[in-house]
């Protein structure tokens, strides 16, 4: 008998709506009872044309030291749960040395856009996962973890240096699970290094090294499987009867984990967290319980929404956008923030609030005006399923978590749990959000009070910087890529490696864009990247994009201004422009349009998805001219040291 659960994502799925079958696939894989669910989802997956319901590709070699093979039918559907097509490929087993250091390998000929390197403790260092720290003749090694740290480096630090040598691509490296039985039992530890801080040390090793390397990043499998319970995520049998140690039905857990880094790798990072109050922020309703009868301080349940609070600061403190959406009199709400003893969060750590008593998915739709963001980039808090079925239904772009009312403790697991807000960088911008989002709130009220467009523009006193991309500015420029969907030419994402690799190429011109105006220092904003072509006399446009929080300040025209400027340093005489148009990217379409740029024909599949080209001559039309309300710091006329830091000076 088919499920109610399995019916609607399957009618979703027939209908192609993109975001609808999400939710529902969501929705159908988390009914535990189904066993097959996560195979007839994949099924879907594989069934789907290139392009099928709006998910963005990512091509994922998944190279072990076990039998991993078993993880696809969990990996594709996670994937599509969460908006990405895992386009996977699986080398043989423990074939991972072979693969990396080959430069000739399947591997490299996959071209993969994330490699995941899964070393089992036992293959890494197999004479402690086998032998312990004391050998036959009853005497510790030694009496620090170095030997057995150059042990393990000593395998990974070839692989990654030669996996650098031929991929751009993210390297994702398993961290190791200390051995559940150490060989000298309670006494592990108690006369010299024992076998679990050993495995630590090898942690801060493999830490530091992915904090040396671009692009390499460190799973924390040895969290994953402690949440989990290591006696339920090794199937010892499987192990030795296939090399696959790890039960079948927790490989959906670990194909969780991989998902995380691609949703961010492809720009699907959620900005904004909009939360409800009554019996979410707090226990209890303040309409009917008064200021002094919610349930918030030291004692349970109010402990346990102080720690749903917790996890909101964290949030806050990386950057997430807060905001409200409640169902409530403002000045009661008011009250509370105000009076009550217990309240960590304050009315300044929300950068929206709408306390009404409209729909909520209304509530949410202001929100994403007020702050310029795509509700796709929202996730929505509430305990009330009512409410949670409202929002999904009018808005099945933004992103539903229930709140547990019934076991509240479990909020912040069910926050943090799917990863929703991880990014791959966390950049000064991103720590700063909610104060740059109030800047241009006053920015907006400026806009407001002028009598003109141009005299707003006039009175932002804007200074605008854009130097080369340097190892200051490298992450964030990446990140803009991966976050970066309305102003933004053609929306291609890159990784951190690529960047810095055309950053080094004096072929491609990749500089980035810094704004700073009368209400205070906006951060990099913007990213140019452009390549001279073969014919040594034209420069194209790869990437153009600008913030979403500086829209509407001519400063794509600065940009463009700086574009003509290089390229005459570069010695070409034109500059081609493509503009390739999304769902969400129709504020960067008249750029070239409103600029002045001749359109050049188009033809084939890029034609018939809207694709357009464009050119300037500079030979004979010259520069583009910087709009005078703009004052233009860090120019350099002649062609810039694409591999220094770009050397922002300080507003």
């Amino acid at each position: 008998m088919i499920s109610d659960a399995r019916s609607r994502f399957e009618a979703a799925l027939a209908q192609q709506l993109p975001h609808e079958t999400r939710n529902a696939a969501r929705h159908y894989l988390a009914q535990e009872e189904e066993a097959g669910r996560w195979r007839v989802v994949a099924r879907s997956v594989r069934a789907l044309p290139e392009g099928g319901l709006g998910l963005k590709p990512v091509r994922v070699a998944l190279l072990a030291s076990f039998s991993i093979d078993f993880i696809a039918d969990a990996l594709l559907a996670t994937g599509l749960a969460h908006g990405v097509r895992v386009i996977p490929y699986f080398s043989g087993f423990a074939q991972y040395s072979q693969e990396l250091l080959n430069p000739e390998s399947a591997l490299y000929a996959f071209k993969p856009d994330v490699v995941i390197l899964a070393i089992e403790g036992e293959q890494l260092l197999p004479r402690l996962y086998r032998e312990g720290v004391l050998p036959p003749s009853g005497k510790l090694d030694s009496a620090t973890t170095e030997p057995w740290v150059a042990e393990a480096m000593g395998v990974i630090d070839p692989l990654i240096a030669a996996f650098r040598r031929h991929s751009e691509a993210l390297l994702l490296i398993h961290d190791l699970v200390p051995p559940c039985w150490p060989g000298l039992g309670i006494l592990d530890g108690r006369q010299g290094p024992g076998e679990v801080e050993v495995i630590h040390a090898v942690h801060g090793a493999l830490k530091r090294r992915a904090r040396e390397q671009r692009g390499v990043h460190v799973v924390g499998y040895a969290a994953l499987v402690a949440r989990l319970g290591a006696s339920q995520w090794y199937d010892q049998r499987m192990a030795h009867l296939a090399k696959a140690p790890i039960a079948a039905r927790l490989l959906p857990h670990l194909a969780g984990e991989y998902v995380k880094y691609f949703r961010a790798l492809v720009g699907l990072t959620r900005k904004c967290l909009v939360t409800d109050l009554d019996n979410t922020l707090w226990g209890g309703i303040i309409g009917e319980d008064g200021v002094q009868g919610i349930r918030l301080g030291a004692d349970y349940p109010g402990s346990a929404y102080l720690a749903y609070q917790r996890a909101l600061l964290q949030l806050h403190d990386r950057g997430i956008l807060l905001a409200i959406a409640s169902k409530n009199n403002l000045a009661e709400v008011e009250t509370v923030f105000r009076e009550h003893p217990a309240m960590l969060l304050r009315p300044d750590h929300f950068v929206r609030q709408e306390i009404h008593w409209q729909p909520k998915s209304l509530s949410l739709r202001a929100i994403a005006q007020g702050l310029d963001i795509g509700l796709e980039h929202m996730v929505f808090v509430d305990d009330n399923p009512a409410e949670c079925a409202e929002v999904e239904a009018a808005l099945p772009m933004v992103t539903v978590i229930p709140f547990p009312a019934a076991r509240p403790e479990e909020a912040a697991a069910a926050l943090f749990g799917p990863g929703w807000f991880d990014g791959l960088v966390l950049s000064v911008e991103d720590r700063d959000r909610a104060d740059l989002y109030r800047q241009r709130d006053r920015a907006e009220a400026l806009k407001a009070e002028s009598g003109s467009l141009e005299g707003y523009l006039y009175g932002l006193e804007m200074r605008v910087e854009i130097v080369p991309v340097g190892a200051a500015t490298l992450a964030r420029a990446a990140q803009l890529t991966q976050k970066t969907n309305q102003f933004n030419l053609t929306t291609r994402r890159h990784s951190e490696e690529e960047v810095a690799r055309r950053s080094a190429d004096p072929d491609w011109l990749v500089r980035c864009v810094r704004v700073v105006d009368r209400f205070g220092d906006n951060g990099v904003v913007g990213l140019v990247m452009a390549q001279r072509l073969a014919d040594g006399n034209t420069l194209e446009i790869e990437t153009l994009l600008l913030s979403c929080r500086v829209i509407g300040r001519t400063i794509e025209t600065a940009m463009l201004a700086d574009l003509c400027q290089q390229a005459v340093a570069m010695k070409t005489g034109r500059i081609l422009g493509r503009f390739i148009p999304t769902a969400r990217n129709a504020p960067a379409q008249a750029l070239f349009v409103e600029h002045g740029f001749t359109p050049l024909p188009v033809s084939g599949p890029e034609a018939s998805s809207g694709e357009s080209l464009w050119e300037w001559d500079l030979t004979t039309r010259g520069g583009i001219v910087t709009p005078p309300w703009i004052t233009r710091s860090g120019v350099d006329h002649g062609r810039a040291d694409q591999t220094t830091d770009g050397g922002f000076s300080q507003p």
